[in-house]
């Protein structure tokens, strides 16, 4: 930028840039301290997330102000060119940063380059962005003020420059704005990268979008990833697949194939998401603990009333993961996170399908759902989202304790109830109290606890607020209808170390959780113990057959309660580093950069895991690869929001 001087005008691409910045400033606080349409918070705690977001606005625009007056001072027969060329940038901008905010704000989606390119103004201007915005009379009033602001701010210099020599841009203008930039950079690197690029400026956005992309898989070589995908999913051949374009898209029938729902028989379901539960530690586990001793009683008393799944995984870890896994039945990301780097992805989730056949869905959180972008999608799928704490008004201070947690749910229900007995209802229900460094919210810590002591009293206590809301349960009219769901978003270590092979990898401290589900018989049958694999994409087949919808669907899940060989069933799950798969007893560690250095050993052993020949498994020599494969494939389709489209969404067979 340029060095200011007291004596003469500002340069009119100095002025326009100044304008333009001090806009997205001002557009940055209204999007983060905004409500939406019914008045509730579009973000929670704002600071937190503008702590990061403003200094990357303005570094990368002091960036960009250093790149025009590098060129204004190295070209100078092109001078004009830069200066108008600048000027456009910097007005162009004034308009489409808080369109790209209006498009976060009430779509959840970033305002991309492939969007104006498709749709122009009708991106903007249809019905689900417009109809909001005009719904809100404030959010007009400041997205239009705002850079109204700006202009009229660059006309005041523009005039008071009128018969003034104009400081020209200086490499030492242009040397200060890139320390400026990287100054400004510098402590967004100690945030998490997912935080960086949900609050990435929209046109470092948009320049990523114009780089090359890797070219196009040949015809032959695209129709083998998705033959060999498509064959995982479905090993029997039984599937119809139904598009090329959307190739995982399939009918909704298959084993287990949903049947006729009668309306008035669709169950109530509640799925509580313990954090960091260890399906090791659980006491209705594969390792059951000594008579006395275990953390979980009430879930061990519901357990033996349950179909109990030990050997249930999650599907990646962290958080973010288990939230898509759960409610999409889809595989994260191999490398990102759905929720956060691939915010305009075209995703069916179960709260949707739900609603269409009547239900009420609720969604709670313990801990902050703007953390990673989950609040977002959820703002899409669910009729009611509870996350708020009082304190938290500008900043996160505090997560929330299971216990308000439990009393929030306790309060949606009942007035639910009072409102509509009749309508069913889905809740969601995302715990924190179990998260390192597992602190007991009730006070319990002894002095001289380890991890897995404090961890053993964390889970206690939510083992106890769950048994509240079981109680609770018991009392609605509803109650012979209601299907109790309990799985942990992931796992987490506590004292046991791990040879480090095993590092970083989806190990079993890393993702295995157990699960169980409590219902009437005509949808989960006797109460039992399964040993087959199963993971969150299970789920959502299994939902699917409960209330009778047999819509295509994308789903990288079997129905848990569907008469399928356990040899058939497998699990995956995925984190930065590495891949896993379990199948028939044995799982399968595959390093991402390394598939050659896989690992394979029986599944969820006592202590160590012990590696053994692939001979001795159900794994092939070329799993591994294939996997990598299968993954990459995946990871491709979901860069090119090739996953998913509503109009593949027909009506279920309800009566």
């Amino acid at each position: 930028m340029d060095d200011l001087h007291p004596r003469r005008a500002w340069h009119p691409l100095t002025a326009a840039f100044v304008a333009t910045l001090l806009a997205q400033v001002a557009g940055l606080f209204a999007h983060y301290f905004g409500t939406d349409d019914g008045g509730h918070r579009v973000f929670s705690s704002p600071l937190n997330m503008l702590m990061i977001a403003v200094p990357l606005y303005v570094s990368w625009w002091f960036l960009i102000a250093a790149a025009f007056a590098v060129l204004w001072m190295a070209v100078p027969r092109l001078r004009a060119a830069v200066t108008a060329t600048g000027l456009a940038l910097a007005f162009a901008l004034l308009w489409l940063v808080p369109a790209d905010f209006a498009m976060q704000h009430f779509r959840g989606e970033r305002l991309t380059l492939a969007q104006m390119r498709d749709y122009g103004l009708s991106a903007l201007f249809n019905s689900d962005v417009a109809g909001p915005v005009l719904r809100h009379p404030w959010y007009p009033a400041v997205t239009l003020g705002i850079p109204l602001a700006a202009l009229l701010l660059f006309a005041w210099l523009w005039r008071a420059a009128r018969g003034r020599l104009a400081h020209p841009p200086s490499w030492r203008g242009a040397g200060a704005s890139v320390v400026i930039a990287a100054a400004c950079y510098a402590p967004t690197m100690f945030a998490y990268y997912h935080q960086r690029d949900m609050a990435q400026p929209p046109e470092v956005d948009w320049a990523l979008q114009l780089l090359p992309r890797a070219p196009a898989p040949a015809p032959a070589q695209e129709a083998a990833s998705r033959s060999e995908l498509r064959g995982f999913l479905d090993p029997r051949g039984t599937a119809t697949w139904l598009s090329d374009s959307f190739p995982l898209i399939r009918s909704g029938g298959g084993a287990g194939a949903a049947p006729v729902v009668e309306r008035s028989d669709l169950p109530d379901i509640v799925v509580f998401v313990v954090e960091s539960l260890r399906g090791r530690d659980v006491g209705y586990g594969l390792y059951p603990p000594a008579p006395g001793a275990s953390p979980t009683p009430r879930l061990d008393a519901l357990a033996r009333e349950s179909v109990v799944f030990p050997r249930y995984i999650a599907n990646g870890e962290p958080t973010p993961r288990g939230f898509i896994t759960i409610n999409t039945g889809v595989w994260e990301h191999r490398s990102g996170f759905i929720t956060a780097d691939f915010p305009n992805l075209q995703l069916d989730a179960l709260p949707n399908r739900l609603r269409k056949h009547g239900y009420h869905t609720i969604a709670l959180w313990g801990a902050n759902p703007s953390f990673d972008n989950e609040l977002a999608w959820a703002r899409r799928w669910y009729d009611e989202v509870d996350f708020e704490l009082p304190g938290n008004g500008l900043f996160y201070f505090h997560t929330r304790p299971d216990t308000l947690v439990m009393d929030h749910l306790l309060q949606r229900l009942r007035a639910h109830d009072a409102a509509a007995p009749e309508q069913p209802v889905f809740a969601y229900v995302s715990t924190n109290g179990t998260h390192t460094p597992y602190q007991p919210e009730d006070g319990s810590a002894q002095p001289g606890d380890g991890p897995a002591a404090r961890y053993a009293r964390c889970l206690r206590h939510i083992d106890g607020q769950i048994g509240r809301v079981l109680d609770f349960l018991q009392t609605r009219r509803r109650a012979a209808n209601t299907i109790v769901v309990v799985i942990g978003d992931h796992g987490d270590r506590t004292d046991e170390s791990y040879d480090e092979r095993f590092r970083g990898l989806p190990n079993d401290a890393a993702v295995w959780t157990a699960a169980l589900v409590h219902g009437p018989a005509r949808f989960v049958g006797a109460p039992r113990r399964e040993q087959f694999t199963a993971s969150h994409v299970d789920l959502f087949p299994t939902v699917m057959r409960w209330i009778g919808d047999t819509a295509p669907r994308v789903t990288f899940g079997q129905d848990l309660f569907a008469p399928i060989p356990e040899h058939e069933r497998v699990a995956v799950s995925i984190n930065s580093r590495g891949y896993r798969l379990d199948r028939d007893g044995y799982t399968l560690l595959v390093d991402r950069g390394d598939p050659a250095h896989a690992l394979a050993f029986p599944s969820f052993p006592r202590g160590q895991p012990a590696p053994v020949p692939l001979s001795q498994t159900p794994f092939a020599p070329d799993d591994a690869q294939r996997l990598v494969g299968r993954i990459e494939y995946w990871a491709g389709l979901i860069q090119q929001d090739r996953v998913w489209r509503d109009r593949f969404d027909g009506a279920s067979r309800l009566r």
